[in-house]
């Protein structure tokens, strides 16, 4: 006998990205997709920059590459688009047609602003971004109204994974979005950090910490630029700490910070699962799933209490939070983690149940297969704004 479908009336999904394989709206994109088969919903991928076939190991969906100006003309009737990034908003919006089914999760704020991913306290974003743009965006009140215009006529389910970003675009686009926080994978138990550490040729009594970042030192948004200043004012605090810096483009060694490009994730829950902390400057942040990935290997995470960063991390319980861009506080609070294991372990293990309990694949899988059947229901028609 067949087994019968736990969500026949659900259509198949659309999931649209801007890169192939790299970056966390991806991720999210192919965790959904590959999450959702057991409950028997059809999914399919598309995105606007192919890459590497060397990522492939990672997932067996393939994604098809799209113009973004094209990926509503290629939706069939029955399907429902869920976008999570693009290089070009209005070109994707203006694509759909008009009474299409459509999700769009936040995973940053360009959604709502002129062209900028975070804002981080511009002048001009509360004026509609009107006025010159300080980050010489081109026609960036133009471009903003423009994608407001299309929101409308499309009128989507938003979401985002932080009530951080949930609340900044609610007062923008003046519409609902409901907050789903991001998921991953999670163990049944974190490496054991001796274990990694033979693997990796570290000795069991280092002091170790860790920089993460899609792009490295050369991340601006994670302050990759200071990633040298601030790590040599730890190490003058902690003379035999090790540092791995890890995600730009390049390797080297520089005593005793470890340079690193970026490695496929396997590689890095291993040097996560070897570490006493990760270090995490940074500047704007949604829901980080670097601070998952690193929670997932009971590893208690230094970081700015910037955007949805407190939503994921405890301050005291499991990492330390500091004011945001005080990098003398960033340092004392990495060096007085770093110079006390028994802490370290005691927050990593809290990390790891926290992270367990609250951020998992399987329930953000639930929590959309909800905004989908949501989807499925009559709406009350919206008000011009």
């Amino acid at each position: 006998m067949a087994r019968p479908q736990e969500n026949p009336s659900l259509p198949p999904v659309v999931h649209h990205t801007g890169l192939e394989w790299t970056g966390g709206a991806t991720r999210v994109a192919r965790l959904l997709a590959e999450g959702m088969a057991p409950s028997d919903v059809t999914a399919r991928l598309t995105c606007e920059v192919g890459e590497s076939e060397i990522h492939r190991q990672e997932s067996l969906l393939a994604a098809s590459v799209i113009a973004p100006d094209q990926f509503g003309l290629q939706l069939a009737p029955d399907e429902m688009a869920h976008v999570h990034c693009t290089g070009d908003w209005p070109g994707l919006l203006g694509s759909i047609p008009e009474g299409s089914r459509v999700v769009i999760t936040l995973h940053d704020c360009e959604l709502f602003t002129g062209g900028c991913p975070y804002p981080l306290g511009c002048p001009v974003l509360e004026q509609g971004c009107l006025g010159p743009c300080p980050r010489a965006f081109a026609d960036s009140d133009r471009v903003r109204r423009h994608k407001h215009q299309l929101l409308h006529r499309l009128d989507p389910t938003l979401a985002a994974p932080s009530r951080w970003l949930a609340r900044l675009a609610r007062t923008h686009l003046h519409q609902p979005v409901a907050v789903i926080p991001n998921g991953i994978p999670w163990p049944d138990r974190p490496m054991p950090r001796r274990e990694a550490r033979a693997r990796l040729g570290i000795l069991p009594a280092a002091r170790m910490a860790v920089f993460a970042a899609h792009g490295g030192q050369g991340a601006a948004y994670k302050s990759g630029g200071d990633w040298r200043a601030l790590w040599q004012a730890v190490k003058a605090r902690v003379p035999k700490a090790l540092c791995f810096a890890v995600g730009g483009d390049s390797e080297g060694r520089e005593d005793d910070l470890v340079i690193w490009p970026y490695v496929e994730r396997e590689r890095l829950a291993l040097l996560m699962a070897a570490a006493d902390t990760l270090l995490y400057p940074t500047l704007a942040d949604n829901h980080s799933l670097v601070i998952l990935e690193a929670m997932a290997q009971g590893l208690p995470v230094v970081a700015y209490a910037v955007g949805g960063v407190p939503e994921q991390v405890s301050h005291d319980a499991t990492g330390l939070l500091v004011e945001p861009g005080n990098s003398d506080a960033f340092v004392e609070a990495a060096a007085a983690l770093l110079n006390d294991p028994a802490r370290c372990r005691e927050l990593g293990t809290n990390a790891f149940a926290a992270g367990r309990r609250r951020f998992s694949v399987a329930r953000m899988v639930t929590d959309y297969l909800r905004i989908y059947r949501q989807l499925q229901e009559p709406r009350p028609a919206r008000s011009t704004p």
